[in-house]
């Protein structure tokens, strides 16, 4: 992908941050950073065969407390989940639960860009729970995509 095409893309990431309707507009300059952090992961995750199926989804959290997406995934399909947070953000934790609230994927590792990856057994809503386990200010602010194969 050549410079100029990244770099369009991540401005249109930041407007779709800086506008989201999916929680709390993500103001600048965090918008941008959070879009730099997606579309260098997009980038990798393109090479891979995956595309955007989801997101994103964008807000901001308190140490200590989380929140949820619902999506549709389908069986047998192969999906790559990818938060990323602020530059105040310590730790967020991504979990991906089925219909009965079971988890399925998490990635609870102490970082700032958790990845999951997930095969669904049955298609139907899901839901990922982003939970920020430390940020050094308040509210950090994430984003998250969902990408399949």
């Amino acid at each position: 992908m050549s410079f100029s095409l990244k770099k369009a893309l991540g401005a249109a990431v930041a407007l779709v941050l800086l506008a989201s309707p999916a929680g709390a507009q993500v103001p600048d300059p965090f918008a941008r950073d959070l879009a730099q952090q997606l579309a260098r992961a997009e980038t990798i995750l393109s090479n891979e065969g995956y595309s955007r199926a989801a997101g994103p989804f964008a807000a901001g959290l308190s140490e200590r407390s989380s929140r949820r997406y619902t999506v549709t995934l389908r069986a047998g399909q192969d999906y790559r989940i990818v938060g990323v947070c602020d530059s105040r953000c310590r730790d967020i934790d991504l979990r991906v639960l089925d219909q009965n609230n079971v988890v399925i994927a998490q990635d609870l590792l102490d970082d700032r860009v958790p990845v999951v990856q997930v095969r669904p057994r049955v298609t139907g809503q899901y839901d990922i729970e982003l939970s920020m386990f430390a940020c050094g200010a308040q509210p950090c602010w994430y984003a998250v995509n969902v990408y399949a194969r």
